[in-house]
């Protein structure tokens, strides 16, 4: 019992968190090969991962579609991760789980920093449910809540509800933060979302996340949740690069 207890945390949280130190580490990164202009964070935070993924998400069997996307991001990742439009602010793609206890950590740490520097940074949010069926029905619905405008209704409403399966509450949660909850089941199953969900995933695949949160600032990736003082550290680093050298492949 105490073996298995073990294996379990062991796949739920993955690193030392060490979150509340409020000394920045010195921090050392390397280049991505064939990801220029990204490079990656030589440490990792604490992760949240699902079971069997640790060995990476890119051994599965060929798909035609994941292969497309994949090439796609490989082809111009900057649109891949912060959309086709870059303005004045940095940008931050923020990978989660709505299941990954540490997402949490980390997505407090960015908004807090948004808050505190308003129109420096400009947060873009990917879905990828790495922890099971209940992450990818929470997933589905939060981007077809987008489709209403509701996307933060019920995003900040899913965060404080664990492990969605159930379609009917699906409905009544989204009929409470004034969606049309049918709309929204029936929206969960369109290729677009279908879409959003690979692109995320291919996006993890060529980056190589296998755990969440994942997040690229700027030109900096890394995988876990840092302290806030390294968050604030990398945001000097690339504030100061700006703007950021996205050409295409």
């Amino acid at each position: 019992m105490i073996a298995g207890s073990l294996l379990a945390i062991a796949g739920w949280v993955i690193g030392a968190p060490h979150l509340a130190s409020l000394r920045p580490a010195r921090l050392t990164y390397r280049d991505l090969p064939g990801l220029a202009p990204f490079r990656t964070l030589n440490t990792a935070g604490a992760l949240s991962a699902g079971a069997g993924l640790l060995v990476g998400i890119d051994n599965e069997a060929p798909d035609v579609a994941q292969t497309a996307l994949k090439a796609a991001v490989r082809a111009d990742p900057c649109t891949a991760l912060f959309g086709p439009e870059l303005d004045e602010r940095l940008p931050i793609a923020f990978f989660s789980d709505f299941n990954c206890p540490n997402c949490r950590v980390l997505e407090a740490i960015l908004v807090a920093y948004d808050s505190a520097n308003p129109g420096t940074i400009r947060i873009i949010r990917h879905e990828l449910p790495l922890l099971g069926a209940a992450s990818t029905i929470a997933s589905q619905a939060v981007l077809a809540a987008d489709l209403q405008g509701g996307y933060t209704a019920m995003h900040d409403r899913l965060m404080r509800t664990r492990l969605v399966t159930d379609l009917n509450l699906v409905t009544s949660i989204a009929d409470s933060v004034g969606l049309d909850g049918q709309r929204l089941v029936r929206d969960m199953q369109i290729p677009e979302i279908a879409t959003a969900l690979g692109t995320a995933k291919a996006i993890a695949a060529v980056f190589g996340f296998y755990g969440t949160p994942s997040t690229v600032i700027g030109r900096t990736v890394f995988m876990g949740a840092i302290s806030a003082a390294d968050v604030a550290q990398i945001m000097t680093a690339e504030l100061a690069a700006l703007p950021l050298n996205c050409n295409k492949a």
